[in-house]
């Protein structure tokens, strides 16, 4: 129990530490690879898609699927959910987590930037569950 409490007090903090622009559904970036467009956010209702960049593929992934993570926490806490806890999203959305792959690999810089996206019926619902 004190963990869960102390999961929602560190995620609210960290949370309330971003901009202060508040947006109901994640931004949608684009960009164009090889001819294709690809964006940020929501496809359709059942593709989601992120973009990060990190030290390598694996770090990257794992990034990928933790901003996913965040992304429900934060949409489902704007909507005011009863289902805010990050360890049970985890459990929740383990599948689609898992089953997600990288759509775009591009090396930066600094590392590498992927496009991860994760496919599942009903997703936006799933992300809104209140």
């Amino acid at each position: 129990m004190k963990l869960n409490i102390f999961l929602f007090i560190f995620l609210f903090s960290f949370l309330s530490c971003t901009e202060k622009k508040v947006v109901k559904d994640t931004i949608k970036t684009e960009t164009k690879i090889e001819n294709k467009q690809i964006a940020s956010g929501w496809n359709d209702q059942n593709t989601y898609t992120v973009n990060v960049t990190s030290e390598n593929l694996n770090k990257a992934t794992e990034k990928a699927k933790h901003q996913i993570l965040l992304d429900i926490v934060k949409v489902r806490m704007l909507n005011e959910s009863r289902f805010t806890d990050i360890t049970k999203i985890n459990a929740e959305f383990e599948t689609p987590l898992k089953n997600g792959k990288v759509i775009s690999e591009k090396k930066v810089g600094n590392g590498v930037e992927i496009y991860y996206q994760i496919t599942d019926e009903g997703l936006k619902q799933k992300f809104e569950k209140k």
